[in-house]
């Protein structure tokens, strides 16, 4: 098969291609917590699947730190490539890793003085609490790598070596499910053992791209770091819908857990936990093709090219229209197999599960639609558009469905919450993409000159 490029014309079908790689690294990336639920579930105990739920969207916040950093730099550095300035474009990677670096180090000790308090933030009970600071410590002592592994995945795709990302990808997985079944099903470490099968899997992701972006004979790789405060603000802005799509997810997980707790109780909570590992999987799916896709964005606009980020903008939008509504087919007809593969032991908990799981199955015939939205503009280095299609659709709108339509419909309405936000960000993006779709016509697109100061 024909190396894709990017400054390859995309078709449908190339973006499919292309992007498959980012796509098998996106779904075997999600093994790690599905892995850490089956383990915990049926080998610990029920209890502890549900603090594991329960902490896991605070260490989702910090984790997208390092996707901030690394689709920001993404969009930056690709538009660097396009128009031609390779120098600067290494001098860039290197500036973001290294602050990432620090930053990551400061913000995983913050992590595990505060997780005993963090505990009783998100609504654990005392019983569910000390599982929550075991698992999440642990992890939090492994988080710097998993910041910056976050990170290489989008510049490993600027780099045009997806490949290299999937296989990262795989030995991540591998060795988190090797891991879980001899920490937690052989040895009966618990909480403790599925947290280091996970963290060492983190150290794995980190170390394989690393390596590669060490080696100066590679197009991109490290190099002496730039001293350029606008470029690292401009990759913050590139990021920054990132970032709120991640922290927004975790921070509506924490209220969604909080609403569940309350109308109800605790199986309320493993059931959502159910319908975000089916849903993270599919999703991997849509974020897989629209990850792949900020850097051919950013090249095309550094050279400039209205007609290919047309049809780039278009043949995504048909592609994902299409997987939405297969992947939303296959939510809700196999709801129930799947809910009896995490659950099955309690009746009462699957029967709910099967319930979330089929509404929720309707977001994800928008779902494609909006991540690839946000993160064209992302693409774009259009930083503000991307941030209010991701707080439409991550924060704003599930936020204020998820206290209005339990009062409106009783507790099913927390499912519908997520199909809700969906639409709403939806007519976001189309509003935004008609205020950019003038521009185009104008001629009116950033200079090369222009994109930051520094």
């Amino acid at each position: 098969m024909k190396h894709i490029q990017l400054s390859d014309h995309f078709k449908a079908s190339t973006i499919l291609l292309f992007s498959l790689p980012s796509i098998g690294m996106q779904i075997v990336d999600n093994t790690y917590q599905v892995a850490d639920g089956y383990f915990i579930s049926n080998y610990i105990s029920e209890a502890a699947f549900e603090a594991e739920n329960l902490i896991f969207p605070v260490l989702l916040i910090v984790m997208y730190v390092g996707l901030m950093f690394g689709t920001g730099a993404s969009a930056l550095i690709s538009k660097e490539l396009g128009e031609g300035r390779r120098e600067k474009a290494n001098s860039i990677l290197s500036m973001v890793i290294l602050v990432l670096a620090g930053s990551g180090i400061l913000l995983s000790a913050a992590l595990y003085l505060l997780l005993p308090s963090i505990a009783r933030w998100v609504g654990a009970s005392e019983a569910l609490a000390p599982d929550c600071v075991t698992y999440g410590r642990v992890l939090a002592f492994f988080m710097p790598f998993q910041m910056l592994s976050m990170a290489f995945h989008p510049l490993l795709i600027t780099a045009e070596r997806p490949g290299l990302g999937l296989v990262t990808t795989i030995a991540n997985a591998a060795a988190n499910i090797l891991l879980d079944w001899l920490f937690v099903a052989v040895f009966g470490w618990g909480m403790a053992g599925a947290a280091v099968a996970t963290g060492v899997a983190w150290l794995v992701s980190a170390v394989i791209p690393f390596i590669y972006f060490l080696n100066p004979n590679h197009s991109l790789h490290f190099a002496r770091p730039a001293s350029d405060f606008g470029a690292l603000g401009k990759t913050l802005y590139n990021g920054a819908s990132e970032m709120v799509d991640g922290v927004s997810y975790a921070i509506v997980a924490l209220i969604f857990n909080l609403q569940l707790l309350h109308w109800l109780g605790e199986d309320g909570v493993g059931a959502y936990a159910v319908s975000e590992y089916v849903g993270g999987l599919f999703m991997a799916v849509f974020y897989g093709i629209s990850m792949s896709m900020v850097p051919v964005v950013g090249y095309q606009l550094g050279k400039r090219n209205v007609e290919e980020l047309r049809s780039l903008r278009k043949n995504g939008m048909l592609l994902m229209g299409f997987l939405g509504l297969a992947t939303a087919a296959l939510g809700f007809g196999l709801a129930n197999p799947i809910s009896r593969i995490f659950v099955g032991y309690n009746e009462d908990l699957t029967v709910l599960s099967v319930q979330a799981l089929r509404i929720i199955s309707f977001s994800y015939l928008l779902n494609g639609i909006t991540t690839y939205s946000s993160s064209y503009f992302t693409g774009l280095n259009q930083g503000t558009a991307s941030l209010i299609i991701a707080a439409v659709k991550g924060f704003i709108g599930p936020l204020a469905a998820v206290f209005l339509l339990p009062l409106l419909i009783g507790a099913k309405g927390l499912w519908f919450a997520t199909p809700v936000a969906e639409i709403l960000a939806l007519i976001a993006a189309l509003l935004l993409f008609l205020g950019w779709k003038r521009k185009e016509e104008r001629g009116d697109l950033p200079e090369p000159d222009e994109e930051y100061a520094g």
